[in-house]
């Protein structure tokens, strides 16, 4: 139970909005209510691209957001460690809380001022930060993602895997995460578990990560012609 960090920091999803803002908004002011700072960002996905640096002040906040093994990753991308983590996407606003030692069995009415500042982040459905960051712990370096890869997402340094152009990334392709052989390649913006990390409801359910291949290299083979595609008709624009 987290008790001792007064400082919260809540990820609102704003483009997939996998946390509906109006959860959000109960939690905030649950959690204002209760006398914690609470500040609500965007998307701390982009943060880790755009902002680095941002998401090692956050780290020494409690987050509360997406699944924790995705957020964990997604900080030590951004080389930072996070202090605490708290997962409101597999979670009620109720059971978040009570991680936190907040008992509240009746939600207040949320604060309008919260749902005014939600409404506000702007939303980039097509074109937000979808790219997939990598759990260490499972990570076995094997370089299949690597291989498998049509953007030149990952980078083999030193027999290590890393995700060194991560806007590279085609939007919503997971198939580099279906490669995987131990499950180490989380897409946050995943809507499935375990793909977007959300590893223990998949086992709770009884569930295990079947990869079929047949869909996954014609799921390749798809992109790699839209690629090709896509290039021959920028040559032949650029020779106009």
């Amino acid at each position: 139970m987290i008790k001792d960090n007064k400082n919260i920091t809540i990820c609102a999803c704003s483009s997939r909005e996998f946390l509906p803002k109006l959860k959000v908004a109960q939690a905030a002011t649950e959690l204002r209510r209760a006398g914690y700072a609470v500040e609500i960002v965007a998307d701390l996905c982009e943060l880790a691209i755009t902002q680095p640096e941002r998401m090692a002040e956050i780290a020494q906040t409690t987050v509360v957001g997406c699944h924790t093994r995705a957020m964990k990753s997604l900080f030590e991308s951004a080389g930072a460690e996070a202090r605490s983590l708290v997962d409101l996407r597999a979670n009620s606003v109720g059971e978040a809380l009570k991680g936190l030692g907040i008992e509240s069995e009746e939600l207040l009415q949320s604060d309008e001022e919260i749902l005014q500042q939600m409404e506000s982040f702007e939303c980039k459905v097509g074109t937000d930060a979808w790219y997939p960051v990598l759990d260490r712990e499972k990570c076995v370096n094997c370089g299949k993602c690597h291989d498998f890869c049509l953007f030149g997402v990952y980078s083999l340094e030193d027999g290590q895997v890393k995700v060194a152009q991560p806007l590279n990334c085609k939007n919503n392709c997971p198939a580099c995460a279906r490669v995987c052989p131990v499950g180490a390649v989380i897409f946050a913006k995943h809507p499935e578990a375990p793909i977007n990390g959300g590893e223990a409801a998949a086992q709770a359910e009884g569930t295990t990560f079947k990869i079929d291949m047949n869909a996954v290299y014609n799921e390749a083979l798809r992109e790699r012609l839209q690629h090709r595609r896509a290039s021959v008709l920028l040559r032949k624009e650029g020779k106009r």
